[in-house]
């Protein structure tokens, strides 16, 4: 990864003539949801975030829609396209459920709701954009749009200068009505009739603009000062609520054996959504009408589609129902689900210390159980494949004749054979 300058902060007469004289490349910051994508020749493996983190699996989709679109596209994907995939690569995407995935709400979505913007090779992440445009065709999706490339020229210098000595209060005067976007793409491509994912218009509250050397390991960001985060509602009253939730399951959690819970799934991610499931129907037989009647407020982002629960993914019944009878229900089955796979690192909210203590070694608890049945599941598939089935060899298909007579046992008169060629040596031997 290259060396990263932020123009702002960073506006020295050195920094700026490395900037002045290289060739380089300016993109537009897109605001979608980073994932990374990887086909390793059986299956497309996904990450969220960062390369580092573990692959999304089937209780990060269960636990929300917002995966959905992506998965079925690769999962759909043509196998002449998989083929010609390098699988020791991560293709770096920024992924749009809908047109507004963080602070930043676009008029459109991009091709396949996917924008590729670099390659991971070789531990190292690049962005060579003739390999980036001929992937981005290959995989039908956008790729990161381009504002301009080459050398900076003289009015371009001036402009940007003038840009980085300017105060936030009298760009606002400088901007008017327009935008940072409008500004930097007209000085920089004054064709341009919009930005990237606009229609007819430029993007008004744009974070930044990426500019990367051609010849050299830096790369250099330009911020907005006036881009507007969109605002988070009432973080506190979200965190004690979240926490309240957990903390009255885990006390019900307590009365629960995890062995008399018999789980059928097979795989470990599986089993964990059945048990969760048989634990909160459990739950909603205690205290349903209480949750219903328990007043507080769901969080607006809930609204959306792409965060409510993928019942697709949830395999009980009984749990559906309860989902599906009430929001409030619904969203505290998503906080239980999501929270019981992962420990807690800090008290939060409501959350003590001891608390925080009691809920970890619950977890390390139902990963112990989730263990256990999944060895003994295991060990009975391995046991179904050592047996032979010998049903396979008495299913005999007997020769006939034209009338349908069974033809005589040529085993049986094998053996005879074998028997009289026995006696006839054993007598040969004694006469001599």
């Amino acid at each position: 990864m290259s060396k990263l300058v932020t123009l702002n902060k960073e506006k020295s007469d050195e920094i700026l003539d490395r900037l002045f004289n290289d060739e380089i490349i300016v993109l537009e910051d897109i605001q979608g949801s980073k994932i990374w994508v990887n086909w390793d020749g059986k299956k497309f493996r996904i990450k969220s975030k960062s390369i580092k983190n573990d692959d999304i699996n089937l209780i990060d989709l269960a636990i929300q829609n917002y995966y959905n679109f992506a998965m079925d596209y690769f999962n759909s994907m043509d196998n002449r396209v998989k083929g010609l995939l390098n699988k020791k690569w991560w293709f770096c995407f920024e992924y749009f459920p809908d047109q507004q995935p963080a602070n930043i709400e676009y008029s459109r979505t991009p091709n396949n709701n996917l924008v590729l913007t670099g390659i991971w090779k070789n531990k190292k992440f690049q962005v060579n954009l003739d390999e980036i445009e001929e992937y981005s065709r290959l995989l039908d999706v956008d790729m990161i749009p381009v504002i301009f490339s080459g050398k900076l020229t003289d009015e371009m210098k001036e402009a940007i200068t003038y840009f980085l000595n300017t105060s936030k209060e009298d760009l606002e005067f400088v901007f008017e009505e327009k935008s940072f976007a409008f500004f930097f793409y007209k000085l920089l491509n004054p064709f341009s009739k919009n930005s990237f994912l606009m229609e007819d218009d430029f993007q008004n509250n744009v974070e930044k603009l990426i500019i990367r050397s051609k010849t050299g390991d830096i790369s250099f960001e330009l911020l907005n000062p006036l881009y507007e985060k969109m605002s988070s509602v009432n973080d506190t009253e979200f965190v004690e609520i979240y926490t309240l939730i957990l903390v009255n399951f885990l006390n019900f959690c307590q009365s629960i054996t995890l062995k008399e819970i018999r789980l059928k799934s097979k795989r470990k991610d599986e089993m964990y959504i059945e048990l969760i499931c048989n634990m909160f129907n459990k739950y909603m037989l205690n205290v349903k009408s209480d949750l219903v009647n328990f007043q507080f407020s769901i969080p607006e982002f809930f609204d959306k589609e792409k965060f409510k629960i993928n019942k697709e993914l949830i395999p009980n019944a009984i749990t559906r129902q309860h989902l599906e009878s009430n929001e409030k229900i619904e969203y505290i089955f998503k906080i239980i689900l999501g929270s019981f796979k992962k420990k807690k690192k800090r008290a939060i909210g409501i959350f003590e210390e001891k608390t925080v203590v009691v809920f970890n070694k619950y977890i390390d608890d139902i990963s112990t159980y989730i263990d256990t049945c999944l060895k003994i599941e295991q060990q009975r598939t391995a046991t179904k494949r050592g047996l032979v089935d010998f049903g396979e060899y008495f299913e005999i298909n007997y020769d006939t004749d034209g009338e349908g007579k069974v033809y005589p046992d040529i085993y049986n008169e094998f053996e005879k054979g074998k028997l009289n060629k026995k006696s006839k040596k054993n007598k040969g031997e004694k006469s001599k």
